[in-house]
């Protein structure tokens, strides 16, 4: 796929009906994408997280999830959270136990005071990546400077938590980048809320050498059930250097957008649920397969794999509400993905397995 300069008037393949259109038939099916229940009840995360201050709030705000194995083939995972300025680290017992055992290795990250807003994080095995949401404040639509940090910190291959010391990297220029994107134009400037143009980051993957940034806002609306993908070169972001910045439209339904995403194989998996519009906050959630390799077009239509089916998962006595927000491939084969998913509004994520055909 190439980047934004495709979208400009002059370059775009298909009159606006046409691309309409394709956006109708490409998710007038989605309706009839396979509905997956959870396989089984939330799993067990023990006594939970534990965090000095606001601890039942800071637990019911989970937001991202990076994981791998360690050498002794324990899969160990980086938990973020969109509340304060601290990250945990759990196990995920697998075997049959179903569970998801919290490890006391908190790792501070930011300034005390000063709230990351972490929405999403992933892994190469070589490093952890987290992200701000570089967003506006919901309320009033106040800049917020203190989310618009891409962080770095080397991953210890041996015990799969942080290395010590953590070496952290912390870069702020993604929104720089992004606003200099052709695609981004209609949306620069200040006054921009959620949900009508403002930056929104939610998804993380690391995949062929970039990052790889899913945007809840802005959405398009000259075209509905558009969402954008923001990539940069990795080493080239972090080093200073010319990040080559691309950016990517991709279809996900109307009142969709993009809230977590996870490298497979053969692409990356997207999350998709409502965007930052208050009257799309009923659309259901969908997981979608992405080729990230395709050259050429000017939006891409990922997949559509299954809708998650919640309802009928029991909130315990801890939990808010179910958004999901955050998940890990646990398992794959030809046939099916098997995911784990976390949700903002449940204690400690509530973890959630899913088996999502391919």
């Amino acid at each position: 796929m190439r980047p934004t300069d495709l979208f400009r008037p002059s370059r775009i393949h298909f009159p606006a009906l046409a691309l309409s259109l394709v956006l109708v038939l490409s998710f007038s099916a989605s309706a009839q994408v396979k509905a997956v229940a959870p396989s089984a009840g939330m799993w067990s995360a023990g006594d939970g997280f534990a965090f000095k201050n606001k601890a039942k709030k800071t637990r019911q705000s989970l937001s991202g999830v990076a994981c791998a194995p360690n050498a002794q083939g324990q899969r160990i995972c980086l938990m973020a959270f969109d509340e304060g300025v601290t990250m945990q680290f759990a196990e995920l017992l697998t075997d049959g136990a179903n569970a998801l055992r919290p490890l006391d290795q908190p790792l501070v990250l930011g300034r005390a005071g000063d709230e990351l807003d972490a929405e999403a994080a992933a892994t190469d095995g070589a490093y952890f990546y987290v992200t701000g949401s570089h967003a506006v404040k919901r309320k009033d639509c106040a800049p917020n400077p203190a989310s618009q940090h891409v962080l770095r910190f080397r991953r210890d291959a041996a015990t799969g938590l942080a290395a010590q010391p953590p070496a952290l990297q912390d870069v702020g220029r993604l929104a720089a980048l992004v606003a200099a994107l052709p695609a981004f134009q209609p949306y620069a400037g200040t006054g921009h809320c959620l949900g009508t143009g403002a930056l929104d980051i939610e998804g993380l993957a690391v995949r062929r050498g970039r990052l790889w940034f899913g945007l809840r806002g802005p959405t398009e609306p000259a075209e509905p059930g558009t969402a954008f993908i923001v990539s940069v070169d990795t080493e080239a972001f972090f080093g200073g250097g010319d990040a080559k910045a691309r950016a990517y439209r991709v279809t996900l339904g109307p009142g969709r957008g993009l809230r977590d995403m996870v490298a497979v194989q053969d692409g990356i998996l997207l999350l998709a649920g409502p965007d930052d519009a208050e009257r799309n906050q009923a659309v259901p959630w969908l997981v979608l397969h992405w080729d990230d390799n395709a050259e050429g077009q000017a939006l891409a239509t990922p997949r559509p794999l299954a809708q998650l089916d919640l309802a009928g998962v029991a909130l315990r006595q801890c939990d808010k509400e179910i958004k999901p927000e955050a998940m890990t491939v646990l398992a794959q084969t030809p046939a099916a993905y098997r995911l784990l998913v976390l949700s903002d509004g449940l204690c400690d994520g509530g973890a959630l397995a899913f088996d999502i055909p391919r």
